[in-house]
């Protein structure tokens, strides 16, 4: 019977992963037409609906919209969606239009439009336009907020850099902060005297025709979710009053793409925010050597060079990928947000979608959701396995008694309570650890709310894993040392 019980969940998980990797899929080996890679794959990675626009030879190919939102709607080509991939890169457009009208330059110094911004250190002054387009500001989400949830305005959400203390000289390293491109969404509101998101309609949404875009918080956002086991979760986005330049952006896969086909071919576009010989501009790095150009990351793929962002926020996520030199591009704006999601099946299904554009094809993708229902049914039998040994406390503190009884020692005692002992302070430790070693890894502050926020699922089950370890230890413990216990 103890066999059976110590061998029945490892059963269980062998059982479900044999189910999941043999079980039909309803995707093709390859597919060869964007609509059937789009509509199969939403399934298979887990999405409850997304919208997708692609580019190909500098013009629109494709726009489409799959499943639904948060709120049950279904999403299509025309549905409005926070897009906070697109943010920075528009932003950034913004300015850099202001600068080749000569309205700004990229080495002015940030305090002769903000003469306030000091930082903690006392310095502040060094830093121009170009460290905040380019994120090489100095500064970390390590020592201030960078979310400032609590700011009612882009000034008193810029003010919150005052507290910071500079991690290294402006320009010197690379280190991915919004506050950065909140500044920079107002010192272009002091250079030009308009507020951001009459600024940005202005210079970007007018004249690239982008007329379902806005910069301004709704009065109705979007509605969006959060992935639990790739069970969506309606999740309510919260309006931003100032962060417009870094991700509460709204608008639609038909935008989306027209916005991307400027920048792959402004030559077609008689209009645009600067001139077709311009564009190129914005795939270089401000500050050389240094991976992140105009409100875009900077990389290779394949040999090609690759321009590309995501994004998530409250119930959405968005990643856009550029190939400059083969004119094309896709946009893919999801209705959720998940961090396994952003990692793992954006970037393969932008990948799918550039290899069908180019190639004529492309090879199905790993089935994430697959993996979800994995990971669902060991974070049950974990869990359930931890409840029937918190349960059975009693019965394992007996064990020990006798095996100490029979030995005529209590060695097999004292060796029990390290062992509770060892597991309450490794359990405490993961508690304590896990949000610092994923923020090491992002580079970014984080919290158990954050993690929360961005994989609910896998966040909630580490958690419950860990407090139910705990009590495990905890009330053999209580059996082993109470009043009952063995003594000699």
């Amino acid at each position: 019977m103890k066999v059976l019980r110590r061998v029945l969940p490892f059963a269980v998980v062998a059982v479900a992963t044999l189910l999941l990797l043999y079980s039909p899929d309803i995707a093709p080996e390859r597919y060869t037409d964007l609509a059937a890679f789009f509509r199969v794959e939403m399934k298979r990675q887990g999405y409850s609906g997304f919208s997708v626009a692609a580019v190909a030879d500098g013009s629109v190919l494709y726009v489409d919209g799959f499943g639904k939102d948060g709120s049950g709607a279904k999403i299509g080509p025309e549905t409005p969606l926070y897009a906070p991939a697109l943010a920075k890169s528009m932003a950034a457009l913004s300015a850099y239009s202001l600068v080749r009208e000569r309205r700004l330059s990229l080495d002015t110094p940030v305090r002769s439009f903000l003469p306030w911004l000091e930082f903690a250190d006392g310095s502040g002054g060094d830093v121009t336009i170009r460290h905040l387009i380019s994120h090489t500001s100095g500064l970390s989400d390590r020592s201030f907020d960078d979310a400032h949830p609590s700011a009612p305005n882009l000034e008193a959400a810029v003010r919150s850099m005052i507290a910071a203390r500079p991690s290294f000289s402006p320009g010197k390293r690379f280190q991915y902060i919004d506050t950065d491109y909140q500044a920079l969404a107002l010192v272009m509101e002091k250079a030009t005297g308009k507020p951001y998101d009459e600024l940005l309609n202005e210079r970007v949404f007018a004249p690239l025709g982008l007329k379902s875009s806005s910069a301004t918080a709704p009065f109705y956002p979007p509605l969006g979710s959060a992935s639990f086991f790739a069970l969506p979760l309606s999740r309510p986005a919260i309006s931003s009053g100032f962060g417009a330049s870094s991700g509460y952006v709204v608008t639609t896969a038909s935008d989306a793409g027209q916005y991307i086909a400027f920048l792959l071919g402004p030559e077609k576009i008689g209009h645009g925010p600067v001139s077709a010989r311009a564009v190129p501009g914005l795939f270089e790095a401000p500050v050389r050597g240094l991976p992140y150009g105009y409100g875009f990351y900077l990389g290779q793929q394949a040999g090609t060079r690759t321009v590309f962002h995501d994004g998530s926020l409250d119930g959405f996520s968005s990643r856009v990928v550029l190939w400059p030199d083969r004119k094309a591009g896709i946009v893919v704006l999801a209705a959720q947000s998940s961090l396994l999601q952003s990692l793992f099946a954006l970037p393969a299904l932008t990948g799918g979608a550039l290899r069908i554009i180019q190639e004529g094809s492309s090879p199905r993708l790993f089935p994430l959701g697959r993996l979800y229902i994995l990971l669902a049914v060991v974070a049950v039998v974990f869990i359930l396995a931890l409840v029937f040994q918190i349960a059975g406390a009693l019965y394992w503190t007996k064990e020990v008694r006798d095996k100490a009884e029979a030995k005529g020692t209590r060695g097999p005692i004292r060796f029990a309570i390290f062992r509770c002992w060892i597991g309450i302070s490794l359990r405490m430790g993961i508690i304590a650890l896990c949000p610092v070693a994923i923020g090491l890894a992002f580079e970014r502050a984080v919290s158990w709310k954050i993690l929360m926020q961005l994989e609910p699922g896998l966040a909630a089950w580490c958690m419950i894993v860990c407090v139910l370890g705990i009590l495990r230890n905890a009330a053999r413990l209580a059996w082993i040392r109470g009043p009952a216990g063995f003594h000699r």
